[in-house]
């Protein structure tokens, strides 16, 4: 699994170093043999960030704990719809 973190100014600015973190941690945590972790330049998603893409897929909105259910293999999580009262 290839995973490249955007390290440019609005994803660096949420954070996105510690997602670099906690997936390099991970990897060792886990034994992720598989993860090759790289940073890459701005993926064009500077509203919607940090962005990471994962073998060739954009992922917005990623925080620490997403990026590693993601390495992990963990499914991710659907968001619920707000009720709606009739």
């Amino acid at each position: 699994m290839k995973v490249e973190v955007c390290t440019w100014k609005a994803c660096k600015s949420r954070f996105s170093s510690y997602i670099v973190d906690r997936i390099k941690n991970d990897k060792i945590k886990f034994n992720l043999k598989n993860v090759e972790v790289n940073t890459c330049p701005c993926t064009g998603n500077c509203k919607i960030g940090p962005s990471i893409i994962v073998d060739g897929e954009v992922k917005t909105h990623i925080d620490p704990v997403k990026a590693s259910n993601i390495v992990q293999g963990k499914p991710e999580k659907k968001k619920k719809k707000p009720y709606k009262k009739k």
